[in-house]
């Protein structure tokens, strides 16, 4: 991984300016104001009073309300299905509604219909509707409705809510838990509903993080939660109370952040690659002493040595203690928290360059309070060197644990064959149940990775058999139909594995019996499997990202004379562009000489008769005669993965089909065909494949100009790769293990190669969180490609590499 970090350009710091989603922003909003308030709920979803925006005697428009727009319908399921149920009006005494009022109910009435699409009473009703009929689907709308009621929106109407409660009441002795729970992938991980009238609130990782921050004195906060779960914009929440260093290994990792501090008008600074404090550099928020353009009226010109207002300096790594000096010249050290993003970058390496730099900084520190970060920080058991350095530095520190394991959504993991990975599926020895079991119960982050269709399996099978204690079984465990949810479901399969010693090799042997690939091949993914590769883009993580893009490159068997055509028209553009870059190279030479002797403005004013613009004349239509010479590349599309030619002939309804193809523009093959890179990647990414090679040498004086040149290539090829890859427009990103530090792109698919057999552990499970960042209602999956790594995922390993350096360069 490239960790050496360049100052923003002025296309990096203009990046920064492009505003956030309004829906971003309301998630921003709630982390800042939840700082304060950790209950914090917010919903977007309109009761019928906020639709309206009725905000006076609330009682008596719930009572109004009611009569006039839901009382018939509800009298009418009444008496339709003999519901229980009797209206009290809140308020005895009517009076007259305002002139004001008047209008919002007259507005409302001329689009009633469109109103009913989205204001929630009326979304209730009509689940009421749906569940009396009884049909087959009865169950799932019992289940969404208990769950929809759930649901914290504003001034609901209080008759409506009664009403719905009455008749779940009535249909709950008709509901099976077993069947929720056998239908539990369609009724919770795909239910559309759930996701789109849910609450939003702080995870409670972040309810932890606010409260143990607001404590007195040193504190050394260990904070681990699945990648994804809002971890890097916890600092934005603490950042109105305290004073924010955050530190990252990854550029695009802080960039994100800068982004959202704007779009929130957080103060921030930026200190990538500084020497000393003089490089860190302030946003136009954070700037108190500053020139201004006469002309415009905007900033023209900022003084960057006074930091005041800064609220939060984002930093490289190697940045850390510039960063940390800066902002102790204007705050005092116990009002400054130190953010560290991903602290074990590099740990995983016996040894590297970067640990001098992390040695440092840890000695070095002066900030008492510090937020290690991770998806895999190990536990506090484990590294207490760390602990032990930390506590002489600053005495009666305050040393805790923040651990979540949150995960609304399964990403499967499957085996060399295609089989879904899960402990009674894996181990036949109960034995190893049972270490995987203790592990499980410690680092519960694994289980979004449990696929819940095959948990569901094996909970009825031996609920069934009756080979569990009553105070297992699910009617008991289940006692609250609120609680069959993805988590539960995942815990409670855990907890019974645990309870089934007697007879877990009877259960071993059924589930081997009926043991089915989810795909029968996944190896094939720009052929045959290119078809399971559904909703998004794949990654593929493996030691040797070239070995893996020629692999899949030739075993596409794109004919001979296809290829033969695309290298001669590669070729031939390439020795266009050699001609095109040596004749700006002359041109540039010349004028520079020229502007030299005649000045800048007299160039400007190069009069038609001169020989001077007959040269330029001659330029141009020297370099227009190159350029029409440059022919367009283009692949045949059935060798594009998923495109529809290549879904016809692979597979038999390719119109049915989700599968994920790419969408790369003709402008960018263009300029990655100008590049001076291996024509191999410039095929694969004709097919929608992305080669990510971070291993480049650094540009230097030492290097030849030819060297420079192919590394300066290498990184405009890496550029507009990233670029594709934020907006999801290739089909494969290949890439090696130390990228996964470097994205927070969202994938749906992941590949592990066989040459990660040595990865450790934490970085593994770092490797599988690229996977389902977002989406919640996407298919997704991780695919081995070795089974050794089975057992180094589900068992604890004896020694760890990231505790071993953790414990040796942070003491």
């Amino acid at each position: 991984m490239d960790l050496s970090q360049q100052k923003l350009t002025k296309e990096e710091w203009d990046a920064l300016e492009v505003p956030i989603n309004n829906e971003e922003k309301v998630i921003l909003k709630m982390i800042i104001d939840g700082y304060e308030n950790l209950n914090i709920v917010s919903n977007d979803t309109k009761s019928i009073i906020s639709y309206m925006k009725i905000t006076d005697d609330i009682d008596f428009y719930t009572d109004w309300l009611y009569k006039e727009y839901f009382m018939s319908i509800v009298e009418k399921l009444r008496k339709k299905y003999d519901y229980q149920f009797t209206y009290t009006p809140i308020v005895k005494k009517l009076k007259k509604i305002k002139s004001s009022e008047q209008i919002r109910i007259r507005n409302f009435d001329k689009k009633i219909d469109d109103n009913k699409l989205f204001i929630f009473e009326y979304i209730l009703l009509d689940f009421i509707k749906k569940l009396s009929k009884n049909n087959d689907k009865h169950s799932f709308y019992f289940y969404t409705l208990t769950r929809l009621l759930n649901s914290k929106i504003n001034l609901l109407n209080d008759h409506v809510l009664l009403f719905c409660n009455n008749v779940l009441e009535k249909h709950i002795t008709k509901i099976s838990r077993k069947n929720l729970i056998k239908q539990s992938y369609e009724f919770i991980e795909k239910n559309k509903y759930l996701n789109k009238y849910e609450d939003k609130k702080l995870y409670q990782h972040q309810k932890m993080l606010f409260s143990a921050v607001k404590n007195q004195g040193a504190k050394l906060l260990l904070y681990q939660a699945p990648t994804g779960m809002g971890k890097t914009l916890s600092p934005i929440g603490l950042s109105k109370h305290k004073k924010i260093i955050f530190v990252c290994a990854a550029k695009h990792v802080g960039m994100q952040l800068a982004k959202s501090c704007i779009s929130m008008e957080i103060p921030i600074a930026i200190a990538f690659g500084c020497l000393d404090a003089s490089d860190i550099r302030l946003h136009y928020y954070a700037a108190k002493d500053f020139v201004k353009n006469r002309k415009t009226g905007g900033i023209f010109r900022v003084d960057n040595s006074v930091g005041d207002k800064v609220e939060i300096i984002i930093s490289d790594v190697k940045s850390y203690l510039c960063s940390m000096n800066y902002m102790l010249a204007f705050n005092k050290a116990e009002d400054i928290v130190w953010f560290w993003d991903e602290p074990t970058i590099t740990l995983d390496y016996t040894e590297h360059p970067f640990h001098n730099i992390l040695k440092n900084n840890w000695q070095q520190n002066t900030i008492p309070n510090v937020i290690l970060s991770s998806a895999t920080l190990p536990k506090q058991n484990e590294i207490y060197g760390c602990i032990s350095s930390f506590r002489s530095k600053f005495p009666m520190s305050n040393i805790q644990e923040i651990t979540s394991y949150e995960c609304k959504k399964t990403i499967p993991i499957l085996d060399v064959k295609g089989h879904i990975v899960l402990p009674h599926l894996i181990f036949e020895n109960y034995e190893d149940v049972k270490k995987c079991v203790n592990y499980l119960n410690t680092n519960k982050t694994i289980l979004r990775h449990f696929d819940l269709g095959e948990i569901t399996r094996f909970i009825l099978y031996v609920n069934k058999k009756n080979l569990l204690k009553e105070r297992y079984t699910i009617n008991t465990y289940f006692q609250d139909i609120n609680n069959i949810n993805v988590i539960k479901l995942k815990e409670y399969y855990v907890l019974i594995l645990s309870k089934l010693k007697k007879s877990y090799e009877e259960i071993y042997q059924h589930f081997q019996s009926k043991k089915q690939p989810l795909h029968t091949s996944v190896v094939k993914i720009t052929t045959n499997d290119a078809h399971t590769l559904t909703d998004g883009p794949t990654i593929y993580l493996t030691n040797d990202v070239n070995k893996i893009g020629n692999f899949y490159l030739k075993v596409t068997n794109i004919k001979e004379n296809e290829l033969e055509k695309l290298h001669d028209i590669i070729d031939l553009n390439n020795e266009i562009q050699k001609e095109i870059d040596e004749l700006m190279k002359t041109e540039k030479e010349r004028a520079d000489k020229v502007a030299a002797q005649l000045g800048d403005k007299a160039m400007e004013r190069v009069g038609r008769d001169t020989k001077e613009f007959q040269l330029q004349q001659e330029y141009k239509k020297n370099l227009s005669k190159l350029m029409v010479k440059i022919k367009k590349v283009e692949l045949n599309s059935e060798y594009i993965p998923n495109s529809l030619d290549h879904l016809r002939k692979y597979i038999n309804k390719p119109k049915d089909s989700k599968a994920f193809t790419s969408n790369v523009k003709d402008e960018v093959v263009e300029k990655i065909v100008q590049l001076k890179i291996d024509n191999n990647y410039k095929i694969l990414l004709l097919m929608g494949i992305g080669v990510f090679n971070n291993d480049l040498e650094v540009q230097s004086n030492t290097n030849s100009k030819e060297e420079n040149e192919k590394i300066k290539a290498c990184r405009d090829y890496m550029a507009i790769m990233k670029e594709l890859a934020v907006k999801q427009h290739l089909y494969l990103i290949i890439a090696s293990s130390d990228y996964i530090y470097g994205t927070n792109y969202n994938f749906c698919h992941g590949y592990i190669a066989k040459d990660l057999q040595d990865i450790t552990k934490e970085k593994l499970i770092q490797g599988l969180g690229r996977v389902g960042r977002k989406n919640n209602k996407l298919d997704y999956s991780i695919r081995l490609r070795s089974d050794n790594l089975i057992r180094k995922l589900l068992l604890e390993e004896e020694s760890k590499q990231e505790v071993i350096n953790m414990n040796k360069l942070f003491q």
